[in-house]
């Protein structure tokens, strides 16, 4: 249902917290910490997978923010996004660090809004053309708001290397690879701006 799809990108535009603890806190302890909880919802996801009153307990408190392959055992998003978080942090700077992890919070969470209640024109994948390019403009309108902290953070960020980054994000979304899009969204977008970002 659509009203669920909101509950869980509502849940995942929580993820924003991630980009503002990488410039809040040094990188070694918050990467730690973050392995740390990504290591205990793994756990949780264990015992959701093969512990069958943890999982009743589970699915009825979170039941409708799963997807279904998470109800039947898969690793649910929020174990990953902060494995992601904390990977994206571990090997990219700061500030491209910061703005692949707000690409992901944003740019995923207005793909499948969009696209799922706007989404007319198909792609691949099952995304939609209109998702796809809420993507890419909710990616755009958080670089404005990044250049704008830029001087204040003393960011190496550039307009060219955004704008490529907005589109790898919009591109890792798009097409649906092995690897889970909150992982590939922000690695695909780190990775092409720390290639465009001189240093």
């Amino acid at each position: 249902m659509y009203l669920d799809e909101v509950l869980r990108k509502a849940v995942h535009l929580g993820s924003i917290v991630f980009p503002v603890a990488a410039v809040l806190f040094e990188r070694t302890p918050l990467v730690l910490a973050l392995a740390a909880i990504s290591l205990a919802l793994l756990l949780f996801d264990y015992l959701k997978a093969r512990n069958e009153p943890f999982k009743n307990l589970f699915m009825a408190v979170f039941g409708r923010m799963l997807r279904h392959r998470e109800e039947q055992g898969g690793m649910t998003a929020s174990t990953i996004v902060v494995a992601s978080a904390a990977l994206t942090i571990l090997i990219f700077r700061t500030e491209i660090a910061v703005a692949a992890l707000v690409f992901l919070s944003l740019g995923d969470s207005a793909a499948a809004l969009v696209g799922r209640h706007c989404g007319r024109i198909s792609l691949v994948s099952g995304r939609t053309l209109e998702g796809s390019l809420a993507a890419f403009n909710a990616c755009l309108l958080a670089s404005i708001g990044l250049m704008i902290l830029r001087p204040e953070m003393g960011w190496d960020l550039t307009p060219t290397a955004l704008l490529a980054g907005s589109l790898a994000a919009t591109l890792a979304e798009l097409f649906d690879l092995p690897l889970d899009d909150n992982l590939r969204i922000p690695l695909a977008a780190g990775l092409v701006m720390e290639l465009v970002v001189p240093g």
